[in-house]
C-alpha cells in the first residue's frame, strides 16, 4: 500500500482507507527492522515518531488539506533539517545544537500534502565523498552504491520510502538513484527551496528528488506546487533534438552502452532525433567550477572546524581545507567565470540545434568498493553527472534496462528547455 505502487495510487488509496494508514505503517515499519539492518539506509527509525507523524497528518485531513499526497512515505537526507529530528550530517552529534538550523521548507511543503517522513536518511559525512559511508548496495555488500544521497536511493529501492529528498552537489543523487535502479532528479539550483540543510548554499548543488520511476517525480512536483519556488513551465510541444556527446561512449562498460544505444532507439521511435554532437565539459569550467565548491566549503566549515574538529573525519576535514587559501575575490571571479562558461556551452548547443543530451547515468555500473579510494570511485562514476553541476542544468537518471545482474540507467540533461519537457520526455523514455 506504501511502496509497490506509484504514488498517486497510494495517495488515493490511502486517502480513500485511511483508516488502515496505521496498520499499513506497523507493516512497513516492521519490514524495515528486518531488512535495513544489512542496508543500513535509514537513521534510527522510531515507531514514537512515525505515529506523531500518523497524528499530524490526521489532524490536516480533518481539516480538509494534506489530500495531494496522503500517506505517502518519504525519507530525507540527513543533511536536510526536519523539525523534531536530529540532523547529524554523518557526524556523531546533532548540528542543530551547534547551528543556526532551521526547518526545510522543501519538507515542510511535501509534509502539508500529506507526505509522511519515515527517518532520516543514511549520508556520507557532510555530503562529502571523503566521508565514510554506511549505506550498502542492494545488489551485494561489495558493490559501490554511489553519492550522499545513498540512503534515500536505497531506502526507495527497497521498499522503505516511495520517496526521498536529497541534495546533488556532483552527481550525489543521481549517481545513487542510477545504481539503485530507481530515478533521481537533479534540478537547477533554487528550483526546489534549499533553505533548511547544513551547507544548502554550496555552489553547483540542487535539492532533489529520488522515487521507483520518473512518473513518481512529475507525480510530486505536479501536486506539490509549494515544493518549487516558481511553477513549472509549459511542455514544449513536438520532437526533440537530442545529442550523444562524444564523451559518453569513452571508458564505459558494455552494459552502459547497451543502455545507451537503447535509449537512443527508443528515442527515435519516439519521434525524437538523436544526432552525435562534438560537446564536452571545458577544462577551465571544471577548474572555476572546484575553486567555488572548495571556497564555499571551507566559508561555511572554517568556524565549525575551530569549535568542533572532534567530529570530522580526518579525510572530510581534509577535503573542507581544500579552500583554506582561496580569497573571496578569487571566488567571485571564477563563479562570474562560470556563468560564461554555461552560456558558452549553451550556445554551442543551440548552434547545433541540440536541447537535451543523452548519456550513461554511470560509466561503470558495477563498480567494486575496494577498488580504489571512495573520493576517486566517486569521480570516475560521476564522470557524466557532474557536467549538470558545474553548468547548473536540469538532469534525471531513469532506470532503463532491469537484468538479472542489475538496472542500467541513462540520463538525460536539459540545454535550455523546461523541466516539464525533460520530465515529459523521460517518462516515453521510461515507457
Amino acid at each position: 500500500m506504501l511502496s509497490d505502487r506509484p504514488i498517486s495510487e497510494i495517495a488515493e488509496r490511502a486517502l480513500a482507507e485511511r483508516q488502515r494508514l496505521p496498520a499499513a505503517y506497523a507493516a512497513l515499519f516492521d519490514k524495515i527492522l528486518r531488512e535495513d539492518a544489512a542496508l543500513q539506509s535509514l537513521l534510527n527509525p522510531a515507531w514514537s515518531w512515525i505515529e506523531k507523524e500518523l497524528a499530524r497528518l490526521d489532524a490536516r485531513l480533518d481539516a480538509g488539506k494534506g489530500r495531494a499526497l496522503c500517506g505517502v512515505s518519504l525519507g530525507v537526507k540527513d543533511t536536510i533539517v526536519v523539525a523534531g529530528l536530529p540532523t547529524r550530517a554523518g557526524t556523531p552529534v546533532d548540528l542543530g545544537e551547534s547551528l543556526p538550523l532551521k526547518p526545510s521548507a522543501a519538507v515542510a511543503a511535501l509534509q502539508e500534502e500529506g507526505a509522511v517522513v519515515v527517518a532520516k536518511q543514511a549520508t556520507h559525512q557532510f555530503g562529502s565523498s571523503a566521508g565514510p559511508a554506511v549505506t550498502r548496495s542492494l545488489r551485494a555488500p561489495d558493490y559501490y552504491a554511489g553519492g550522499s544521497t545513498v540512503g534515500g536511493a536505497v531506502a526507495v529501492a527497497a521498499g522503505f520510502t516511495a520517496l526521498a529528498l536529497g541534495t546533488d552537489g556532483g552527481g550525489s543523487l543521481r549517481k545513487p538513484a542510477a545504481l539503485a535502479g530507481v530515478a533521481g532528479l537533479r534540478p537547477k539550483k533554487g528550483t526546489i527551496c534549499d533553505e533548511g540543510e547544513v551547507n544548502g548554499a554550496l555552489f553547483g548543488q540542487s535539492t532533489g528528488l529520488i522515487a521507483r520511476s520518473v512518473a513518481d517525480i512529475a507525480t510530486v512536483l505536479k501536486r506539490c506546487p509549494r515544493l518549487l519556488r516558481a511553477a513549472l513551465d509549459a511542455e514544449r510541444p513536438g520532437p526533440l533534438v537530442i545529442g550523444i556527446p562524444d564523451f559518453a561512449r569513452s571508458a564505459i562498460a558494455p552494459s552502459a552502452e547497451q543502455a545507451l544505444d537503447a535509449a537512443a532507439i527508443r528515442l527515435i521511435q519516439m519521434g525524437h532525433v538523436v544526432v552525435p554532437v562534438p560537446l564536452r565539459i571545458d577544462e577551465a569550467a571544471s577548474r572555476d567550477f572546484f575553486i567555488a565548491v572548495n571556497f564555499d566549503n571551507w566559508t561555511f566549515h572554517a568556524p565549525l572546524l575551530a569549535a568542533r574538529a572532534d567530529i570530522y573525519a580526518p579525510a572530510v576535514a581534509r577535503t573542507m581545507r581544500l579552500g583554506e587559501g582561496i580569497t573571496p575575490q578569487e571566488a567571485a571571479a571564477a563563479k562570474l567565470r562560470l556563468a560564461d562558461h554555461r552560456a558558452r556551452f549553451l550556445e554551442a548547443a543551440a548552434a547545433r540545434g541540440v536541447e537535451l543530451l543523452l548519456t550513461p547515468s554511470v560509466p561503470l555500473p558495477d563498480a567494486r568498493i575496494g577498488t580504489a579510494s571512495p573520493q576517486d570511485l566517486s569521480g570516475e562514476t560521476g564522470r557524466f553527472t557532474i557536467l549538470a553541476n558545474i553548468y547548473d542544468l536540469d538532469s534525471l537518471s531513469l532506470p532503463l534496462l532491469r537484468e538479472a545482474e542489475g538496472t542500467r540507467s541513462v540520463m538525460l540533461t536539459g540545454l535550455g528547455i523546461s523541466l516539464a519537457t525533460l520530465l515529459d520526455c523521460a517518462h516515453g523514455l521510461e515507457a
